[in-house]
């Protein structure tokens, strides 16, 4: 029998949502799924189960309040949890290098373009090859 939705304790692969409380009262949503440290990526929504957040989290049931003292934050609370099963995606690792190659190559060309301009260089005239910086690792 599985346990009620309400009372599936924070666990490895579960979807929480919360609520961060700071030292003012107020708060800010946040919603994540709980993963290895090899899965995590915070901008996707994917958080290391050995954060100091998640750690806080780990065993405790929706519509509980811990303590949570980091930065100006005070407590966090726990608004919903669901039990997903390993249901983080297979191409989340894939999908985050992508996205670190893409960063990398519009840091590229931002350093290149700056290059290029930079007036009395001692280069001479360079050109920023778009193509290049911009060609898919993948083919």
């Amino acid at each position: 029998m599985a346990p009620e939705p309400n009372r599936i304790p924070v666990a490895l692969h579960c979807r929480v949502t919360v609520e961060l409380v700071d030292l003012t009262g107020q708060t800010e949503r946040g919603e994540f799924t709980l993963v290895t440290g090899k899965q995590a990526d915070l901008t996707s929504g994917l958080l290391d189960e050995n954060t100091p957040l998640a750690r806080a989290l780990l065993g405790h049931v929706a519509g509980e309040t811990v303590p949570y003292m980091s930065g100006d934050l005070m407590e966090v609370r726990i608004l919903k949890v669901e039990s997903r099963n390993n249901s983080v995606p297979s191409d989340a690792a894939r999908k985050r290098r992508a996205d670190v190659q893409k960063a990398a190559a519009q840091s590229e060309i931002t350093s290149q373009m700056i290059f290029s301009t930079a007036s009395g260089s001692k280069w001479g005239d360079y050109e920023v090859d778009m193509d290049k910086l911009l060609k898919d690792d993948d083919e």
